[in-house]
């Protein structure tokens, strides 16, 4: 059976982009700018964090995904969905509806970047994971497998996207086939997972099929916080069902 797409996804990345939707009214240009500053604070102190930490070869690579990171940023914080601007060009990037959006998208940085340097103490890739572009990924990894379940929402228009599985895992590598799993889809969907140093780069092939038409499981994902029990029984679950769980 196919995957259920998840709405959650595009609801938790609405809510921590814009809190539009629990107020009656957007935020006041003074509120807004308020909002964006203290995002913007503790984004820098999270860079400056990782600039002492990481090895310089390692944080100059990171410099230049920033560069293109505050460039997605800027582009998401003025699209429609999130502002209500007739077009991305037509807000200002002080305008108050952009202060906010921006925030929230900053918000989801630096808890990428505060993961990135993070040393989690297990030793294994159980956790809830990352990429600060739309993406998520909650994984157990038990007995050579890794149960998982991977959502996205994606660009200005948030094209969703929602796929659980079962991959086979040989420590930092694996493999995910959905070949056999439904009798009425005949290409095969395949998703690889490298772990290297904190990140795990997933990679997909023919993924189409689970996702809307601009949106992608793939990225650079980082563990930004653990799994209880009771989260991981449900991943489980998920994972060997191959529905993804509606919140």
């Amino acid at each position: 059976m196919r995957n259920a797409i998840s709405f959650f996804t595009l609801l938790l990345l609405v809510a921590c982009i814009s809190t539009l939707s629990a107020q009656e009214k957007p935020m006041s240009a003074k509120e807004a700018k308020a909002a964006f500053d203290k995002a913007d604070h503790a984004l820098n102190e999270a860079w400056a964090a990782a600039k002492r930490a990481l090895p310089e070869g390692e944080f100059n690579k990171l410099k230049e995904e920033q560069r293109a990171w505050v460039e997605y940023r800027d582009y998401l914080a003025r699209s429609p969905i999130y502002t209500g601007a007739n077009g991305s060009d037509a807000l200002a990037i002080d305008a108050p509806a952009y202060l906010e959006a921006a925030a929230g998208i900053e918000d989801m940085r630096t808890e990428w970047l505060k993961a990135l340097i993070h040393d989690w103490k297990d030793e294994t890739v159980t956790g809830y994971w990352t990429d600060s572009y739309g993406g998520s990924f909650e994984v157990v990894e038990r007995d050579g497998h890794l149960h998982f379940v991977v959502q996205c929402a994606r660009g200005p228009t948030s094209h969703v996207g929602g796929l659980a599985g079962m991959a086979v895992w040989n420590p930092n590598i694996g493999w995910f086939s959905d070949k056999g799993l439904d009798k009425d889809k005949t290409d095969e969907t395949n998703l690889s997972f490298i772990l290297r140093d904190k990140r795990l780069e997933i990679t997909g092939a023919n993924t189409g099929y689970y996702h809307g038409a601009r949106a992608y499981f793939d990225g650079s994902y980082v563990k930004v916080k653990p799994l209880d029990a009771k989260a991981q029984v449900k991943i489980v679950k998920a994972a060997k069902s191959g529905e993804v769980p509606e919140e």
